[in-house]
């Protein structure tokens, strides 16, 4: 391993080490949550989680029966109430929109990969997935206290 890769792997490992040492407490609960997202404006009709995804993968030229079936085995009962919400969080805070993340998520389905965005960690490779690029403090923060309420 060269130096650079051996510096940048210590950075990485002394940042997640030390990122609960700093985290600040939120109390908060579900309900906050669902209360900062109805304050929010939305322009548009909300599905359901699962037949978003099933739309995606039918726009990608899955069978419809194959795609929700997908879809469903992605989502799972109370993870669809709490992705509807954390889709709702991220884009009432202008994250990311509703339709990245469907996207990002029948991706997953698509390669039968598991989801789970209840940390952090997964929540912040996600939206600098559908970025394409690092992700800014405010950013970042705003991350960390959605990832908090649940």
């Amino acid at each position: 391993m060269n130096k650079q890769n051996f510096i940048t792997l210590t950075l990485i490992i002394s940042g997640l080490a030390f990122n609960p040492a700093v985290a600040d407490n939120v109390e908060c609960n579900r309900a906050d949550m669902r209360a900062e997202i109805d304050s929010a404006p939305t322009t548009q009709n909300r599905t359901s989680v699962v037949s978003g995804i099933s739309t995606v993968l039918y726009n990608k030229g899955l069978d419809e029966d194959v795609a929700e079936e997908l879809a469903e085995n992605l989502v799972e009962g109370e993870d669809e109430m709490y992705l509807s919400l954390l889709l709702q969080a991220l884009d009432a805070r202008n994250i990311v929109s509703h339709a990245e993340v469907l996207a990002y998520l029948g991706n997953a389905a698509l390669h039968r990969q598991s989801v789970d965005l209840k940390t952090y960690d997964n929540l912040v490779g996600m939206v600098s997935k559908i970025q394409k690029k690092a992700l800014d403090a405010n950013t970042l923060k705003q991350l960390g206290y959605i990832a908090k309420l649940t």
